[in-house]
């Protein structure tokens, strides 16, 4: 007797859809490879406070550009947005106290407002330089991180690799 297919997927079974054995298997544990260890969440504690601490100096950074180049508000309202959205859902995933002692975990420091560059080419260049090393370091912690986190993270690396395409060009 034929296989059922799966509602709204006319022609695919629901075997092709779950996979078998071994298959099935990555897809109910959250895509961690055989053997991964899991990680415990105040693991990702210092890996998210860092996070919002970038959120929170690109955001500074914007907003004093856009206070020193006044000229490049609109084009930057965009990006400024985005971040301040970032470091929101970020804030989400932080509770304060939860690194692996009482007095750690939760502790972010002020934003950093760097110098801003006179003119607006060069502030434009300082931001895409911003926005890469960020992108980077988002990168770099989805490897550290448990797969709920390194979602989220590699969602806002490539939120802010496009920032910085998008900051190219001409002012």
């Amino acid at each position: 007797m034929p296989e059922a297919a799966t509602p709204g997927a006319p022609g695919v079974s629901r075997r092709a859809v779950l996979g078998t054995g071994a298959f099935a298997l990555p897809l109910l544990s959250g895509c961690e490879p055989p053997g991964a260890v899991r990680r415990t969440a105040h693991a990702d504690v210092p890996v998210l406070v860092a996070a919002i601490t970038d959120e929170q100096d690109l955001i500074a950074f914007y907003e004093a550009a856009r206070s020193a180049h006044a000229g490049l508000a609109r084009r930057l309202d965009a990006a400024l947005a985005h971040h301040r959205e970032h470091l929101t859902v970020l804030r989400r995933h932080l509770v304060p106290g939860s690194g692996p002692r009482r007095d750690e975990g939760g502790a972010v420091p002020a934003p950093r407002v760097p110098r801003v560059p006179r003119g607006t080419a060069q502030t434009l260049a300082a931001l895409r330089e911003a926005e890469a090393r960020a992108a980077a370091a988002r990168l770099a912690a989805v490897a550290r991180t448990a797969p709920g986190l390194a979602q989220l993270l590699a969602s806002i690396g490539a939120c802010e690799a496009g920032h910085a395409v998008a900051l190219g060009g001409r002012p």
